[in-house]
Order: structure tokens, then sequence, then C-alpha cells
């Protein structure tokens, strides 16, 4: 048995605007998402749905895909389909494929509020999608290195999303810590860089309360683009400039700087929102940037907004323990968990 997890991320700049070429900043979050895969010896693969305890056959075949042999697991069974398949035409899987026993976990980006489970939007799709795929790929005995496995990633979580999103997700599930990301033209994959994080920067992530479905946000995106493509333009030099801006603050160590880049990048999204009417900035998240701001922090919502999480961002511990402490009151929930940890991890 091959047993994989990777984690969960908060993108702390160039939400959007990486998908027109703008560098973007992401750390990683201590959830994780937990794949196993092991080779059998005969007999129909399965998929363990360890939520609902039911197994689900499958055959594949190179030439064909994945065929379900009776029901498909919904969405968990599409991320394993697209896995597969794009593991078999950038690798080339074994033809035969052994039978295979798989099974993905992502309870712990799950919380429970009033009786209900609600998803964390921190990117569980894409961890549990870069777990699968370090999981299977050792079961299997192939040996790729990181790029390659980027690539790989990087395709099956756009043709799982249907050729949505920049890939900042898998690129910090990946490489794990602090990464700057830009988008190459056309299909490429994200360039991914790894980064410190600088001394003195404090931040705090913030949840609003709701998930948001980030499909349906950029679908609007790109509708507004294609409508008024003129001030689309204008609103992205805005966004780009103040994306650099913030990446040369992060790799230069300015706190101070880098908060100013922020704030100047919060007010540009929100501007976008405004006019294309995305759904990024909800009241909640114009509640919590009030009581960040009260306390001379930055607040800025989190990737695609709608919802999910912010963050607040602060040269001072002691700032951003009186937003904390706001925030509770208020009766919103914090993320506690570590950031910046490390990236897909794989073993026996």
């Amino acid at each position: 048995m091959t047993v994989a997890s990777a984690p969960g991320k908060l993108v702390i700049v160039g939400d959007y605007a990486v998908l027109e070429g703008a560098p973007a900043i992401a750390t990683t979050v201590g959830i994780r998402a937990k794949a196993q895969v092991t080779v059998t010896a005969a007999g129909d693969s399965v998929f363990i749905d360890l939520a609902g305890g039911k197994a689900y056959g499958f055959v594949f075949e190179t030439g064909m895909g994945l065929t379900w042999v009776d029901e498909s697991p919904a969405e968990r069974g599409t991320i394993l389909e697209a896995v597969l398949e794009t593991c078999n035409e950038l690798l080339t899987l074994p033809d035969p494929l052994p039978s295979l026993r798989v099974s993905m976990n992502t309870d712990a980006f799950y919380r429970s509020i009033g009786g209900s489970s609600v998803k964390l939007g921190v990117g569980s799709s894409a961890a549990v999608l870069v777990a699968l795929t370090g999981a299977l790929v050792a079961a299997l005995g192939m040996r790729v290195e990181r790029p390659s496995l980027l690539s790989i990633c990087h395709a099956a979580h756009r043709r799982f999303q249907g050729g949505l999103g920049s890939g900042i997700d898998m690129s910090a599930a990946l490489y794990g810590g602090v990464v700057g990301v830009t988008l190459g033209r056309g299909e490429s994959e994200p360039e991914t860089e790894a980064l410190e994080w600088p001394e003195g920067l404090a931040m705090l992530p913030l949840w609003s309360g709701n998930s948001a479905s980030t499909p349906e946000l950029l679908r609007r995106f790109a509708r507004y683009r294609a409508a008024e493509a003129d001030a689309f333009s204008s609103h992205m030099r805005y966004l780009t400039r103040f994306a650099q801006h913030a990446d040369a603050a992060w790799r230069s160590a300015s706190v101070v700087e880098l908060m100013s880049a922020l704030a100047g990048f919060d007010d540009a999204l929100r501007a976008l929102d405004a006019d294309a009417g995305i759904g990024i900035n909800t009241e909640a998240h114009e509640q919590l940037r009030g009581l960040t701001e009260r306390h001379g922090a930055v607040y800025k919502t989190s990737g695609a907004g709608g919802g999910d999480f912010g963050i607040a961002i602060s040269d001072s511990t002691d700032v951003i323990d009186a937003v904390r402490a706001d925030a509770i009151d208020a009766g919103f929930s914090l993320l506690d968990k570590e950031l910046d940890v490390d990236g897909l991890t794989v073993g026996t």
C-alpha cells in the first residue's frame, strides 16, 4: 500500500490576475488530503468511498480510458478518471494496468457547523488530486521528477475542472511552503518558485463562514472578460501592477511595502468585482475587513472569494492578536493551522 498526502493553500496575492499573467504568491496550510493506492493480485480495480463506506469497481484500458463497472462515485470518481487518463497520456501507464485498490480522504477540509458539514475553501480538490497522483505513480514503481509531476497534476486538474483554474493550488500542494507562481501562455503549466516567508510578517486566515463555488466564480470572470474587453483590460492592468509590487516586496522582505501593495490589490479586486458582478466581496468579507482595518492591519480576500477565506496581514503579532480577538467576538471562525507547511509526501 502506498500512502500520500498533500496540503491545502491560501492565495496571498494574484487572485484572478494570475490568469492574465500577473505573479501570484500562495502559502500552504496544515490541512492535508490523503490518498492510498494498492496494487492487488487480480480482479477488478476498486475505488473505496471512505465517507459512504461503498466500493466502486472500475476498469481502465489504455485505449478506452476508465469505465465504472456499475455506478460512478460522483466527484471523487471524476478526479480518479482525470488522474488516470492524464497519467496515461503523459507517462504511458503499464498496459494492461494492474488491478488497483484506491481511496481518498479530504475529511480535514470540512467543518461541522449547526449539524451540517461545510467545506473550507482552501483547495481540497487540488490537494487530493496531487496526493492521488503521487500515490499512483509510486505504487506503479514509476520515477517522476517534481516538474513533470506538476505538469501531470496541472493537466489533470484542468481536465477535472473543465479547463478552469490557474494551477496555484497544484503548485502549493506539490512543492509546499510558500510558492511564487506565474502562468504561461495557453495550456502550459504554471512556473513555480519556492519563496521564503518574510521576517516580521504576521498573517491570520479568517473564515467568512460560507463556502463558495470557485468554478462558478471563474465562469463569471470569463464572461466579463468576453463581454467587456476594454474595461477588463483596465482592471487587469491595475491588479497586475499591485501584484508585481507585492511580489517584489515579498522577495525583498519589505513587510511595510508588502502591506501597501496588498491593500492596493484588494482595492483593485473590489473595483473589478463591483463592475463585473463576480461575487468576490461578500458582506462577511466587508465585516472582516472593517474589524481588521480598525487595528491598522490589511485585509484581503484569498483566492476566488465569494465566501471562504480572507487574510489579515500586519507587521505586528500584537495587532494580529487583536484582530483575532475581535473576529472571535464577532462570531467568526479562525483557521488555527500552521502556514508554510511541507508539500506532497509519499510513503508506504
